[in-house]
């Protein structure tokens, strides 16, 4: 976490006082009922191990055993358990910075605080007490209703850093966090439970055993993830290879991936969505590979073959990278981010709504990177000169409401240039200007001669059946 806003700042205090509070009251609760203090110590060395073993799952998503423990915690010793088994988490915690430190851990805390006490308010027992009066279904309606706090809990806090950090909209947030965790949290929940059972027969020994299959799902995890970082070393391996042959565009594409994902927060995109966004800007210009380099870096005007060679890189870009199964609908953004509102782009002469929204996202960010990059024939525009240009071509090149989005992106980070130092290095290993295609400024050539047309217009048609061919017999699974 970057350096926390002001706003953050109070947040985070008043977090961590509530947290520290509510320690403090367990502390209390422990010396006066120490019936409870086994459970403590058996369940807060599993909850820290649990911790050591978890496995990123996704970019925003770990996997580990963390939320069963803390829920057979309170469901064994009441809330000042849980609330002590969720603070152990900070012994294994080696965050560098000090707010995500203070807040995880203050958040394990209340999450086990808010279960317990519901839990309790809902005239749920000690799980403790089942070998005497065995499992009633009455005791159902207070786990459910005490996992649904600890959802609420854990949806709300980081909601609120979220917002109040990374200036992201709550609705979002909600809407990605709540539903994709709902599932999860209630299938922790019964593991939770059987925690909570096995405790009631054999102590903490057999509640260890439901460890078992976590571990299990934890190396299908860890697989997974291996899989996909090999996909993200091909994809970075890619990019440099283009960066390498098109000088002027050194962490262009990494720029437009981060200007395209402002843009989708804007619009309340879905994470899962915004993911592939990102992706799909950092390879809109991988396709480049396939185009001469001394195309790339000519000096002076494009020749019509030259600009139908530069034509084809998105085509190019989308066959390059098809076979990588989780990039899903980037595809649609590599193929298409040269199309134009009015239907004058490339490489399809698509118009209006019919250019997905991704392109029409990645075409805003790639032309605001260019002009505010600097170039050997020019130095880095000013952001507002920049988005002024995107608003001169708002509704003719660029789709109005994607230029706007960036417009309020911006207000809430700055976008900075790139130094014109760098400039004067480029101008002195290279020497001439090159040609900058993604610059809307530029003077493109608009009509290529009838031969060339003709030629781009049968190598399309015979790409674009191929391509669709392949999406038919794509679709039965994933490969």
């Amino acid at each position: 976490m970057q350096q926390l806003r002001r706003a953050a700042k109070v947040y985070l205090a008043v977090v961590t006082a509530g947290a520290s509070a509510a320690l403090i009251a367990a502390v209390v609760a422990m010396v006066d009922d120490r019936q409870h203090l086994q459970v403590l110590l058996v369940l807060a060395p599993m909850f820290v191990l649990s911790l050591h073993l978890k496995s990123r799952m996704t970019q925003q998503v770990d996997l580990s055993a963390n939320v069963p423990i803390l829920i057979a915690a309170y469901l064994i010793g009441g809330w000042s358990v849980a609330c002590l088994v969720g603070v152990s988490a900070v012994v294994l915690d080696r965050r560098k910075s000090i707010s995500r430190v203070l807040f995880n851990n203050a958040q394990w805390v209340l999450m086990g605080l808010a279960g317990g006490l519901v839990y309790d308010a809902m005239g749920g027992e000690s799980m403790q007490t089942l070998p005497d009066k065995g499992f009633s279904p009455e005791l159902l309606p207070p786990i459910v209703v005490s996992i649904a706090a600890v959802i609420a809990v854990n949806a709300g806090l980081m909601s609120g850093i979220l917002a109040l950090q990374e200036q992201i909209r709550p609705s979002t947030i909600w809407r990605s966090m709540v539903l994709s965790s709902v599932g999860p949290y209630f299938a922790y929940g019964l593991l939770g439970l059987l925690m909570a059972v096995l405790w009631s027969i054999g102590e903490g020994f057999a509640a260890a055993l439901v460890l078992l299959p976590l571990l299990v799902a934890r190396r299908a995890w860890n697989q997974y993830a291996e899989q996909r970082e090999a996909y993200e070393s091909t994809i970075r391996a890619l990019v440099q290879a283009v960066e390498t042959k098109d000088h002027y565009t050194r962490g262009h594409s990494e720029r437009v991936s981060r200007a395209s994902v402002l843009i989708a927060r804007i619009l309340d995109m879905r994470d899962d969505r915004v993911e592939a966004l990102r992706y799909a800007g950092v390879l809109h210009d991988v396709g480049k590979l396939g185009v001469p380099t001394r195309v790339l870096q000519k000096t002076g005007p494009l020749s019509d073959m030259e600009f139908a060679a530069i034509k084809r890189h998105p085509r190019n870009g989308t066959e390059m990278v098809r076979g990588i199964a989780f990039l899903e609908e980037a595809y649609n953004g590599i193929m298409h981010h040269h199309e134009r509102l009015d239907g004058r782009g490339y490489p399809l002469g698509l118009s209006g709504n019919d250019i997905p929204e991704f392109a029409r996202i990645i075409a805003v960010a790639d032309a605001f990177d260019s002009m505010t990059s600097t170039r050997s024939y020019r130095g880095a525009r000013d952001v507002s000169e920049a988005l002024s240009e995107l608003e001169k071509c708002a509704g003719t090149q660029f789709d109005a409401t994607m230029v706007q989005a960036l417009f309020s992106a911006l207000e809430r980070d700055p976008w900075t240039t790139v130094a014109p130092a760098e400039r004067r290095q480029l101008d002195i290993e290279l020497g001439s200007p090159t040609f900058d295609h993604d610059d809307p400024t530029a003077n493109l050539p608009t009509e290529p001669d009838a031969q060339v047309a003709a030629e781009a217009a049968a190598s399309e048609a015979l790409n674009e059946r191929t391509l669709h061919r392949r999406d038919v017999l794509g679709r039965g699974g994933w490969s």
